[in-house]
């Protein structure tokens, strides 16, 4: 019984060290990250949030952001310039052309990881192998309401 004890309790140490381990070697270093909601001014336009991420300095060779996980939804990250980056997540708000209609709504994948709002997690790639690091000071900047368009006479 002391036995199992000591393998299990072993077992549960090693596991611990080797999640920290994969923290421990990201190498993004964050200055801002921030996102901002949208809807479109007409029905059926759709809505989402634009998830936006500036690093202090340029990623080492080797490492690659792949994408993000944030709100429950996952979304591929597109470079902008040597430090900015950004992921356009669908949310399938808006997206009913009229009451009812399913068929036309769509999403970005979702992840079923349980975050706070304020955070989110990067997976990225370094030599080949894939790595995640959370981000905990995820700013929520005004919503972007788009007007409808301009009445025609």
């Amino acid at each position: 019984m002391k036995n199992l004890i000591v393998v299990f309790l072993v077992g549960f140490l090693i596991s611990c060290g080797t999640a920290n381990k994969a923290e421990a070697q990201s190498e993004i270093d964050v200055a801002e990250a921030f996102y901002q909601g949208w809807t479109a001014g007409v029905r059926g336009g759709g809505g989402g949030i634009n998830f936006n991420l500036k690093l202090k300095s340029e990623l080492p060779e080797g490492v690659e952001l792949k994408r993000v996980i944030f709100k429950g939804f996952e979304a591929p990250l597109s470079q902008q310039d040597t430090l900015s980056y950004n992921a356009a997540i669908i949310t399938g708000v808006n997206q009913e052309r009229f009451e009812g209609d399913k068929k036309s709504t769509s999403s970005s994948p979702k992840n079923n990881i349980e975050l706070k709002d304020n955070e989110a997690i990067l997976v990225f790639s370094k030599n080949g192998k894939e790595y995640q690091q959370k981000i905990t000071n995820v700013v929520e900047k005004p919503a972007l309401e788009y007007p409808s368009a301009r009445p025609k006479f």
